[in-house]
Formats: C-alpha cells, sequence, structure tokens
C-alpha cells in the first residue's frame, strides 16, 4: 500500500472515530427522559415560603411531600361584622401521588391530603360599647371577646403543575408552577367572652358566633397557587 492510501486510510479512520465520539459526547449531553429526584422551595396560597421533595419513581408515577408556612398580624380587620385585632397562621403539609401523563414531560396530576393546621385567632378591638345586631356589648366594662377559627387538619387534595421552562440544558434548575384546590370542610369555630353573662349578652354572642360560622364556610374550598425554583437530580 502506498503512502498516500495509508495516509487517506488513517484519516478516513479519525474521521470516523471523531464523528462517533461526537455522537457519544451529544448523547451524554442530551438531558434524560426525566430525572428521578427534585428538591424545590415555593411560595403561594398555602404559605409565604415552603419547599417541596418529589420522588418520580417510574415512568408515569411518582410521589411528593412539602411544607408551607406564612403568617399575619393586623388591628382593626373586620370578620363576620366585628373589628378584631387578628392573627392569621397558614401550615399545611401536602402528601400526594403524582401521575404523568408523558414520559418526558414534567407536567402532573396530583392527589393526595392536605395536613393542615389553619387557624384565624383574635381580640375584639376594645372601642367602648361593641353592637352585634342591635345589641351592645360595652368592652371596656364588661369583658373581652375572643374568636378562634381553625380548618380540619386533613383536607382531600387536588392539583396539576410542571415546570415552565429549564436553567440549563441539562434540565436540572427550573422554574414552575402548581394549580389546585384542598376541600377543607367545616371549621371549628369558638368563641369565648368573659363579661357578663344575661340574656342579652347570651343572644348577642349567639348571633356573632353564627356569623362568624358563616364567614368562615367561604372557605371550605382552599385555592391553591404556587410558583417554585427547583433542581432535579
Amino acid at each position: 500500500m502506498r503512502h498516500n492510501d495509508l495516509f487517506k486510510h488513517g484519516l478516513t479512520l479519525l474521521t470516523a472515530s471523531a464523528a462517533v465520539a461526537g455522537a457519544a459526547a451529544a448523547e451524554t449531553l442530551a438531558p434524560p427522559d426525566y430525572r428521578p429526584w427534585t428538591v424545590g422551595i415555593e411560595a403561594g396560597t398555602d404559605g409565604i415560603f415552603g419547599g417541596d421533595l418529589w420522588w418520580r419513581f417510574c415512568d408515569h408515577l411518582g410521589a411528593r411531600v412539602g411544607a408551607d408556612y406564612g403568617w399575619g398580624d393586623w388591628d382593626h380587620v373586620g370578620i363576620a361584622g366585628i373589628d378584631y385585632h387578628a392573627k392569621l397562621q397558614l401550615l399545611s403539609e401536602p402528601l400526594t401521588l403524582d401521575l404523568y401523563p408523558w414520559k418526558t414531560h414534567s407536567f402532573h396530576v396530583s392527589v393526595g391530603a392536605l395536613l393542615n393546621q389553619n387557624e384565624v385567632t383574635g381580640g375584639a378591638d376594645r372601642s367602648g360599647t361593641l353592637t352585634i345586631d342591635g345589641h351592645p356589648l360595652p368592652l371596656r366594662r364588661d369583658g373581652e371577646l375572643s374568636m378562634k377559627i381553625q380548618q380540619q387538619p386533613v383536607n382531600p387534595y387536588l392539583s396539576i403543575g410542571g415546570n415552565f421552562f429549564y436553567f440549563d440544558s441539562a434540565h436540572h434548575w427550573a422554574v414552575g408552577g402548581e394549580l389546585g384546590v384542598a376541600y377543607t370542610g367545616e371549621a371549628d369555630v369558638s368563641q369565648t367572652w368573659t363579661g357578663v353573662h344575661d340574656r342579652v349578652t347570651a343572644a348577642a354572642l349567639h348571633l356573632a358566633k353564627r356569623h362568624l360560622e358563616d364567614y368562615a364556610g367561604q372557605f371550605e374550598w382552599w385555592p391553591v397557587a404556587k410558583l417554585s425554583l427547583s433542581y432535579s437530580f
């Protein structure tokens, strides 16, 4: 074999080897169909901040555990016709089974339970005389009115979610979101009055509690809307 032929043969082998190596490198750099583990931080209607751990244990199924927390503290908040100094606690933990319709997509449907410790507490503003449906309660002279609303501790939970976009070609870092609802049921409402319990006061307090129960009933269906930043591996 002549030198030119040897050179051409060697060049062909080198070109073929480079092509194979390039294809292997491209295959290595391409993201997988999905990554089994994801951790994330989030904020939304369940709390000011929170976090989740996702485990996609097969092509179309996964599981998730999370926690969300938020709080608030306000003066002169009108609740059921009475002004309160009110404190809000949002604390919940979703536990879900996740269905992935498409193997290569992060979109999923989540079904499970929300462990719920949400509550509102408050004391009526001490502004002289409190009037409930025409019945006066002289707070400064007589007593104090306080209330508490607690949601049911375990709620059915349904949502959809997924990633909006990835920051890197390997699909590690992503921004995503979730929309859904939790059925919180009938809230536990309590009311305390430290003053004199005469007939007029008892009637007024009964009406005040009924109004408070009606107010709490507005939140039997708790909306879920979240934005998240996550890392998958």
